[in-house]
């Protein structure tokens, strides 16, 4: 009798425990296609490829230094570029962002097949504009601004976190423009004296400190401005019924959190990765 009756648990448990992990993997799958599609919309993996790529950090540190520096940095910026293509993953980085996004969009439903289709349409207006001349560019912008924004693409320009991505990369390249500087100064002896943990906590300080000097913090803030027009004529190329689904999908329950994770992680991964490329680029440089 009492056997039965533990084959009869056994028997009803078994069912349960395999809803229970069906459940379990389709929340999972869920939020892993919530992820996908935030990052698919905010270009997380092109911004990253485009700014840390192989050349790609050193083409955007020189553009932050004076030309007199420019002139003289060519040595040290050839190390960075070897640094960065150690330092910087874009496969690892993206699937790290993905993974903390998915992880905060966890009890969202799965983007549908509307919010999918205009995902993929927005990305790749994205992609077109990124490929046009300096010309085609400002044709495009100049058509899509001159229309008055609505209030629905007004929101979900909101509701993006393009502006705040676009900090995160100034600081990075700033940052590593400001140590190719003294580098090519002469000055790496402020640098190479210091044990790996002390130059780990100043690149923490740093960066914690944000950028506080009136000439880069100019340029950072017409960086934000322009990153932040840029997408909002690409919003008015868009149609209005993608706009509608796009900006119901970022008006959900889960939304504010995965953008606060995308943001975040993002931070966390170009922050770290630069961090790895200082120490190498500092600790590969020739002591005077």
């Amino acid at each position: 009798m009492l056997a039965s009756s533990v084959a009869s648990r056994r028997f009803f448990r078994a069912p349960f425990l395999l809803l229970l992990s069906l459940l379990f993997a389709s929340a999972i799958a869920s939020a892993q296609d919530r992820a996908q599609a935030l990052l698919q919309f905010e270009g997380v993996q092109a911004r990253y490829q485009a700014a840390y790529a192989p050349g790609a950090v050193s083409r955007d540190a020189r553009q932050l230094l004076e030309p007199p520096d420019q002139a003289i940095a060519g040595k040290a910026l050839q190390a960075l570029d070897a640094a960065a293509a150690r330092s910087f993953d874009v496969a690892a980085s993206v699937a790290a962002i993905q993974q903390e996004v998915a992880a905060a969009g966890k009890g969202g439903a799965a983007p549908g097949a509307q919010v999918q289709a205009a995902v993929a349409r927005f990305s790749k207006l994205r992609a077109d504009y990124a490929a046009m001349d300096d010309a085609g560019k400002q044709e495009f912008f100049n058509r899509e601004r001159a229309s008055p924004a609505d209030p629905a693409r007004t929101e979900l320009l909101e509701r993006m976190a393009v502006a705040d991505l676009r900090e995160v990369d100034f600081s990075s390249q700033l940052l590593l423009s400001s140590v190719a500087k003294q580098l090519a100064r002469g000055n790496a002896g402020q640098f190479t004296s210091l044990p790996d943990r002390t130059l780990d906590m100043a690149v923490d300080t740093l960066w914690s400190r944000g950028i506080t000097s009136p000439r880069p913090r100019n340029l950072l803030t017409v960086a934000r401005e322009f990153e932040r027009q840029v997408t909002q004529a690409l919003l008015a190329a868009l149609p209005d019924a993608d706009v509608a689904a796009l900006l119901a999908w970022r008006n959900d329950a889960q939304a504010a959190a995965e953008r606060e994770a995308l943001v975040g992680s993002y931070r966390a991964e170009v922050k770290g990765s630069g961090a790895v490329a200082i120490r190498t680029l500092v600790r590969g440089w020739p002591r005077s």
